[in-house]
């Protein structure tokens, strides 16, 4: 079967992976360059927001209860498009072009400039990711953190160690192949941020470009044949 003949697009592999790489891209980002804040791991940021409590560290408190705040507000945005627009596919780009905005315009943004005005439009854009592209070939998968993907890949393996269900190994593979994808993002953000600086975000725009035109190619498609 043609890749556009599927009734659900948004769940396709390639396209989890690719939005799964962005996201390991933006958290390894803002917590080299936005002041060590996760825009994405709101797990982590609880922890770092501990440590700045401790250390009474007004500054990081505000950014990171900032940042937590427009994550779930971001979550709240796509659940009210997706019940304004259960009859359609495309209302899920909207939650690409407006992470593709947010990433064009932070990249303009010197180091100098808090980074509360900063993570948390990139953590609202992210949960706006995360909740409307949520399925991977019908299972449920996170794609701007990696822990969820990780326990599940174990355990299906070790469901397949004691039934021997093939299904069970593919799908350990494919969440391995998430957290894989999630890694060399993070890695890359790494890596690119020792020449790029704080214009590494404009790399996530391209990735965009990439997925997102995509699945819009393969959405056209359906629809016309």
């Amino acid at each position: 079967m043609k890749r556009y003949q599927s009734f659900k697009l948004f769940q396709l592999k390639e396209i989890a992976i690719g939005l799964t790489f962005i996201g390991g891209f933006i958290d390894a980002y803002t917590y080299v360059q936005r002041g060590r804040v996760l825009a994405a791991g709101q797990t982590g940021n609880i922890v770092f927001l501990s440590v700045d409590i401790a250390r009474q560290n007004l500054p990081g408190i505000m950014t990171k209860i900032f940042t937590m705040l427009f994550f779930v507000l971001g979550i709240v945005t796509v659940e009210i498009m997706k019940h304004k627009n259960n009859r359609s596919h495309y209302w899920r780009l909207v939650s690409l072009i407006a992470e593709f905005v947010v990433c064009v315009i932070v990249g303009f943004m010197p180091r100098t400039i808090s980074n509360i005005y900063i993570v948390p439009a990139l953590a609202f854009v992210m949960a706006m990711q995360n909740v409307a592209f949520s399925q991977i070939e019908g299972m449920g998968y996170n794609n701007v953190f990696s822990t969820g993907n990780l326990k599940k890949a174990v355990i299906s393996f070790v469901e397949y160690f004691y039934h021997g269900r093939k299904s069970d190994v593919t799908t350990a593979v494919i969440y391995f192949e998430l957290v894989l994808g999630f890694a060399l993002g993070a890695v890359s953000s790494a890596l690119l941020q020792k020449w790029l600086f704080v214009r590494t975000i404009w790399i996530v725009p391209i990735l965009l470009l990439i997925v997102g035109g995509y699945y819009t190619y393969l959405l056209y498609l359906r629809d016309k044949y």
